[in-house]
């Protein structure tokens, strides 16, 4: 994970090294869920979304995931 503030705008990465995401403009949309069984609701992406300006979320399966997020946190004139 890495983080920092460029021109009032807070930048946020997050990567691993995981099974990676099939599908992700699926895996983006409200309520979708790959655990049925449990009690998920599927609003991880949805979420991260109504708190951020932009979120960007590229995978490969196999490889992993890069959730990169941007929030501007300061007007800068």
């Amino acid at each position: 994970m890495s983080a920092n503030i460029l021109n009032g705008v807070l930048h946020i990465e997050i990567k691993d090294y995981g099974v990676g995401i099939e599908n992700v403009d699926l895996a983006i949309e409200p309520f979708y869920t790959t655990k049925l069984e449990d009690e998920r609701s599927g609003m991880g992406f949805t979420v991260m979304k109504s708190f951020m300006d932009e979120v960007n979320v590229s995978s490969s399966v196999n490889e992993g995931t890069v959730v990169k997020m941007q929030k501007r946190i300061l007007d800068i004139a």
